[in-house]
């Protein structure tokens, strides 16, 4: 009985099999842009979990609808209360609900912990705010338990009036 060579197999032990990863590979894009300097892609890249999880959220986070094509409602719709100061616990108030909206919608699995409002002095080294205007700081701590991530910070800059 002839054996054909073609239908034999492959042993485990094949090189083919053995496929040596000499850099980790990204998971995503860092943004803001950044060209990449010596590397093997165009742009600065995430190779960690934890970096990428950061930068979405951050990205979420300061979102507003309509800014994503084909996607209205993504993002946490913040500049619908940049006139909302006045009355400061209304202001957090309404902008811990859009962000805990924005993130069961589209990032469950992570958990929200904590947001600390904090107005920016408009004394301090920022240059440039407009009179009528103020910085806020929204400050939030976040958990994700699946990646063992407890207790990371994000920070979003918005300028606010009112």
């Amino acid at each position: 009985m002839a054996i054909a060579f073609k239908n034999v197999g492959f042993k485990s032990t094949d090189r083919r099999f053995k496929k040596i990863l000499s850099q980790p590979l990204p998971i995503g894009i860092k943004t803001p842009l950044e060209l990449a300097d010596g590397e093997s892609s165009l742009f600065k890249m995430h190779f960690q979990p934890i970096g990428q999880i950061s930068d979405n959220l951050s990205n979420l986070v300061v979102t507003n609808f309509g800014e994503r094509l084909g996607r209205y409602d993504y993002g946490a719709n913040l500049a619908s209360l940049t006139f909302d100061l006045s009355d400061t616990s209304s202001f957090e108030q309404e902008a811990a609900y859009n962000i805990k909206i924005a993130v069961d919608k589209f990032m469950p699995f992570v958990e929200l912990e904590t947001m600390i409002v904090n107005p920016i002095d408009k004394s301090s080294d920022i240059s440039e705010i407009p009179q009528s205007m103020a910085l806020v700081e929204v400050t939030i701590t976040y958990n994700v338990p699946k990646l063992k991530i407890i207790g990371n910070k994000i920070k979003a800059v918005m300028y606010v009036g009112g």
